[in-house]
């Protein structure tokens, strides 16, 4: 099958899920023709982060991948890794513009703000980072631990992004976002996070055997081992608890970790879910604290009740259901907020930055992005939202807010066909459990060449694919099986009735069609017509 110009590739539903935009079916296919120079040279079109993305990211990419209609997804985030390993594309390839003479200010040196500043050094512009703590990499550096992103991974990405041009002061704390601005500098991001944790209000919270999550979590990964004894119970869960909860196990405590809502409901991401069950950690869901002493914490039962602004059933106490778990130590895990007054900005009412939708702040100059602005969200959104803010600053500084070039304009390597259904993904494996507590470096192996290269063969490449769905409405009689066994959002509903009395389905989105042809086969009615796009008939 012949590519497509550029103009007719369609946008696949993994870039469309990705915060950054990283057009992923293209790196992909550059990694399956062993290519992982142009690989990452693709990455780097959208994001600064290659490898700490194929480490961390929270691959919402993934979740929405097409090879999902076949058996599993494509396993992007760990061939985002596999770019960055093996890629030997020196940092000096990739040129800036001329210097425009305009001085940027960032306050906080964590995704966001490394993104804004590679990509407005990269216009052009003279960028200072301001980082309160004695290294950068915010919560990259401080938040997770390094048996999920080693430091050195760290290092190596903001040493590409300083060989940008980017400079960076460390243990300098900012006090005033407008007072940059009087020193100099034509605008300011603030992109200072959200270090401030929140609290529960309850008995016995300010004790010395109780700290909160972040800071726990930052003295681990400074090398600081507090003392937590033999039991450790950490209430919330998202990933900061399930961090937590794993540094703490390998700190030599038994740990149960208490969310009050059920376990398909955690944020945290199910496989580090499924990491922390797998070292020993007791879950134990639909349940909160009400009270906390020195040697124990006591909690109540929860049962589900109304919907609240998450979409979520809201956690409601079962009188009478209290139960004390023992411990040495609690680490409260139960969210983080931002500091708007911190920097003398205006914030809203949950303490993040009052800014517009293109960063900009009510203090003319001034920007606030990531964390700070939209309150705790992921890596990718963190970057994703570095892109916004330089774009912005950009315009205002008298640019176009274009950022980013293309590795190759006009390049699109050829697809080949994809491994057959029943394709599952490949595994790179896991240390040993007796291993991974006599060390801190990562858990999950990386990828082999020849594995990357073989993972990448899965890939459906369905940008640039294409298939017509049809449905004849006069005979169908609005089973539904379509809409069950396709996850494309393919099909709806019409909204009229056919001479048969039924609502029949409609096609709504025909180019999302990956050609598995599952709802082909279970439609009773015969009322589905698929074809390549050329006109013939789809096969699998």
């Amino acid at each position: 099958m012949g590519v497509p110009d550029n103009e007719q590739i369609k946008i696949a539903p993994c870039r469309e899920a990705c915060p950054a935009g990283i057009d992923v079916p293209r790196y992909i296919r550059y990694i399956r023709n062993g290519d992982f120079d142009e690989a990452l040279a693709v990455i780097r079109e959208r994001i600064p982060f290659a490898a700490v993305c194929g480490y961390a990211c929270a691959h919402p990419c993934e979740s929405r991948c097409a090879r999902i209609q076949y058996d599993e997804a494509v396993a992007i985030r760990r061939l985002k890794r596999a770019a960055a390993t093996y890629s030997h594309r020196s940092p000096k390839s990739e040129e800036t513009a001329k210097s425009t003479s305009k001085k940027v200010a960032v306050i906080g040196s964590g995704p966001c703000g490394l993104t804004a500043a590679y990509y407005l050094a990269e216009l052009g512009h003279s960028v200072a980072i301001f980082e309160k703590l004695p290294k950068a990499g915010g919560m990259l550096r401080y938040g997770i631990p390094e048996y999920r992103l080693p430091k050195d991974i760290v290092d190596r990405e903001i040493a590409f992004i300083k060989s940008r041009g980017v400079g960076i002061v460390t243990g300098t704390k900012v006090d005033s976002a407008a007072k940059l601005l009087s020193e100099g500098f034509d605008a300011v991001l603030a992109a200072s996070g959200a270090w401030k944790a929140q609290k529960m209000g309850i008995e016995g919270e300010g004790l010395p055997t109780v700290v909160d999550g972040v800071k726990f979590l930052a003295e681990y990964n400074s090398g600081v081992r507090r003392p937590v004894g033999k039991r450790v119970v950490v209430v919330g869960g998202g990933n900061t608890a399930v961090d937590a909860s794993l540094a703490s196990v390998r700190m030599g405590a038994k740990v149960v970790l208490v969310y009050r809502r059920s376990r398909e409901d955690m944020p945290a991401l199910p496989e580090e879910i499924a990491q922390a069950e797998e070292e020993g950690v007791r879950i134990q869901c639909m349940a909160v604290p009400v009270q906390i002493t020195k040697s124990r914490i006591v909690c109540i039962r929860t049962a589900p009740g109304p919907v609240d602004g998450s979409g979520r059933p809201r956690p409601v106490p079962v009188e009478g259901s209290e139960f004390a778990l023992s411990c040495n130590a609690v680490v409260m895990a139960v969210g983080q907020s931002a500091d708007a007054g911190a920097l003398g900005l205006a914030g809203n009412g949950d303490g993040t930055i009052a800014a517009g939708a293109d960063t900009a702040t009510q203090n003319k100059g001034i920007f606030a992005a990531g964390d700070a602005a939209t309150g705790p969200m992921t890596i990718i959104n963190a970057i994703a939202q570095g892109r916004l803010a330089c774009a912005a600053i950009d315009r205002f500084l008298g640019g176009k807010g274009r950022i980013g070039r293309d590795a190759s304009p006009g390049a699109v390597p050829e697809p080949s066909e994809p491994e057959p259904m029943g394709t599952c993904r490949v595994e790179p494996g896991r240390i040993p459990l007796s291993a991974r507590f006599q060390g801190v470096g990562p858990v999950e192996y990386s990828y082999s060449e020849k594995e990357a290269v073989e993972e990448a063969g899965r890939c459906l490449s369905c940008d640039v694919r294409r298939y017509e769905v049809e449905i004849d409405p006069v005979i169908c009689k609005a089973c539904g099986y379509c809409r069950e066994m396709c996850h494309m959002d393919i099909f709806g509903v019409s909204d009229t009735f056919n001479a048969g009395g039924y609502k029949p389905s409609v096609v709504k989105r025909s180019d999302r069609c990956v050609g598995c042809l599952k709802c082909l086969y279970v439609c009773p009615d015969f009322a589905i017509k698929i074809n390549d796009g050329c006109g013939g008939a789809a096969a699998v």
